[in-house]
């Protein structure tokens, strides 16, 4: 199941929305305001798609690290259109997922399925500040006597700005101490340190949680 149950990922795809919003300092940070307000879009074959947030309500203004933390849908939706899905796309990629993404803006909300260990891939990125290493499942093959017959190098690459991660990351920290993922304190110190993100799709078929 953790190589090949591809599920949708909900809103655990978020933060990378919000990375490649804060990759342009110029124009987004931490307190940036987002509309929170419902939009609907019409396609060119007649189909409508209105998001709406999970509580049903709108709050008009709120700030961008607020709107991660709390996983509200329409300002990421705003959001992800601002800056545009195949660059929300191409974050994504950069971050190790390899698989067919589809550019739809519900994808923006986590219409995206992947394996487990696709989302370990893209969180560690996360995780690093930035700094991608391919999961392997296999480090190397020995023989009898525990010599190595094939190794498989480390690899790490960088993929996104430090700087613009840890703004993430941050909202990440406030999503588990008073979003989200608060319940998790229920069970963990609160002199560690979480960072993470829930997802959740229609109906409660597919629960998700990732961090670190």
């Amino acid at each position: 199941r953790a190589l090949d149950a591809r599920r949708p990922i909900g809103s655990l795809v978020k933060p990378f929305v919000y990375l490649t919003a804060l990759a342009q300092p110029e124009r987004y940070t931490l307190i940036t305001p987002l509309r929170d307000v419902g939009l609907a879009l019409e396609f060119e074959n007649g189909q409508r798609w209105e998001p709406r947030n999970f509580d049903r309500e709108q709050r008009g203004d709120v700030p961008l690290h607020l709107a991660l933390s709390r996983s509200w849908n329409l300002p990421t939706v705003r959001l992800g259109l601002d800056v545009g899905v195949p660059a929300v796309v191409e974050t994504l990629q950069d971050f190790g997922v390899t698989s067919s993404i589809n550019r739809y803006p519900s994808m923006l909300l986590g219409s995206v399925t992947m394996e487990p260990v696709t989302v370990a891939q893209a969180y560690q990125g996360l995780a690093t500040s930035g700094f991608n290493t391919p999961l392997r499942t296999i480090r190397e093959v020995t023989d009898s006597k525990g010599e190595a017959l094939s190794r498989y190098k480390l690899e790490v690459n960088q993929v996104a700005d430090p700087a613009a991660v840890h703004l993430v990351q941050y909202a990440m920290q406030e999503a588990m101490r008073e979003g989200t993922g608060r319940s998790a304190y229920r069970s963990i110190p609160e002199s560690l340190g979480l960072a993470g993100k829930t997802g959740t799709t229609d109906d409660g078929r597919d629960s998700w949680f990732a961090g670190f």
